[in-house]
């Protein structure tokens, strides 16, 4: 059994990481759960000792901010493939951080991360898994990004 507090905080751990150092954005937990502001979805999978997904809604606004800070873009040269590596990358990176600080021992098998824009609200919540881990963050000024990962084959225990 996991112990589901651990498995939030090194995840917590592993965001606020990347975030500051590629992205230089500084998150901090937001107050409530502010669906239907993401536009932006970037999603990795992973198999190993523990397996399952990580996604990742993006608002506009911070997808921007980390893309003039992660690649000194911004106004006309903002670009939807630009957009799409960007914040696939960063879900790589954030996953590959927490498996790293979860267990360093093991190996885990990533998959090529995928990438959705244009999302509504009715796509925040239909992707709002039962028993998903979900941790909500803003790095104001409208930078919203909430992050779920799902695991399969594992009890998570509150205990």
């Amino acid at each position: 059994m996991e112990n589901i507090l651990k498995v939030r905080q090194t995840l917590m751990n592993s965001i606020f990481e990347v975030f500051e150092r590629m992205f230089y954005v500084f998150l901090e937990p937001a107050e409530s759960r502010p669906d239907g502001e993401h536009s932006y979805r970037a999603a990795i999978s992973f198999s190993g000792p523990l397996m399952g997904e990580l996604r990742a809604f993006f608002s506009r606004p911070l997808a921007e901010a980390m893309l003039r800070n992660m690649l000194n873009v911004g106004g006309n040269e903002i670009n939807e493939r630009l957009m799409s590596d960007c914040l696939k990358e960063a879900v790589n990176m954030i996953c590959g951080n927490f498996l790293g600080k979860h267990d360093s021992g093991q190996v885990f098998d990533l998959s090529i991360p995928t990438y959705d824009s244009g999302l509504q609200v009715d796509d925040i919540k239909a992707a709002t898994d039962f028993g998903a881990l979900r941790l909500d963050f803003s790095g104001g000024e409208g930078s919203l990004i909430m992050v779920m990962m799902t695991f399969s084959g594992r009890d998570l225990s509150v205990g």
